[in-house]
């Protein structure tokens, strides 16, 4: 995501530029929110492997904030974190001494080590899709923002491909958004059902007359004939 543009808006009136920009500018506040707050989630998820400033440092490499908002949202994150930085876990107690030089203790060090580096990668990605997930909630609910506030000069579609276009969002991201945003959107603005003409009852079927059934004997007669 980079700063939103609004030269895509040139050939809308200078009125509906001016609710663009709001849009924009609330959509950039309302992501920097929502970073802030999963980066903050982030950190607590994983506050017994990383230190604060290690699972930061890797919930901005896992997640990918935007640079322009990337500041903002770690200021903001490490002032939510104030409880934790001010009292940080106690690390577990490890064995010393000669033990730890044994060939078992080195061999259990070592298969620890592992465990504890693929374990932490898997919490890392687990809170970085929980991340992902909010972002493009935010993303879908200010692009129908933007649709709405075009709703009488473009289609919804194109409202909400114009925010998509305007944050320059990637295109698996893009496509999220996009879908999600237009399934909500048929769900909040459903078609209005066609008036149904009156139903005539259908014309009753003229009773055709029965055939007189013949008996065997007088339908033999007429064959033979």
């Amino acid at each position: 995501m980079t700063t939103p543009s609004v030269m895509a808006a040139r050939r809308f009136s200078p009125a509906t530029r001016l609710r663009l920009q709001l849009v924009f500018a609330k959509a950039v506040e309302a992501l920097a929110e929502t970073y802030q707050l999963q980066a903050a989630e982030f950190v607590r998820r994983l506050k017994t492997r990383l230190t604060v400033d290690e699972a930061l440092q890797r919930y901005f490499r896992e997640v990918g904030v935007p640079a322009t908002i990337e500041e903002t949202v770690r200021s903001r994150a490490l002032i939510s974190l104030a409880g934790l930085i001010e009292n940080p876990p106690r690390p577990e107690a490890r064995a010393s001494g000669w033990t730890i030089l044994r060939p078992d203790q080195l061999i259990e060090a070592l298969r620890r080590r592992v465990q504890h580096v693929e374990e932490t990668n898997l919490d890392c990605r687990l809170a970085a899709s929980m991340s992902d997930e909010a972002v493009a909630a935010t993303h879908v609910r200010m692009a129908l923002e933007t649709a709405q506030v075009l709703v009488n000069e473009v289609s919804p579609d194109q409202g909400i491909m114009l925010y998509i276009r305007a944050f320059n969002l990637p295109a698996v991201d893009a496509q999220v958004v996009f879908r999600t945003a237009m399934s909500q959107w048929a769900e909040l603005h459903p078609l209005a059902e066609p008036a149904h003409a009156p139903v005539r009852p259908p014309a009753a079927a003229q009773e055709s007359p029965m055939l007189a059934l013949r008996s065997r004997r007088e339908f033999g007669l007429r064959v033979i004939v």
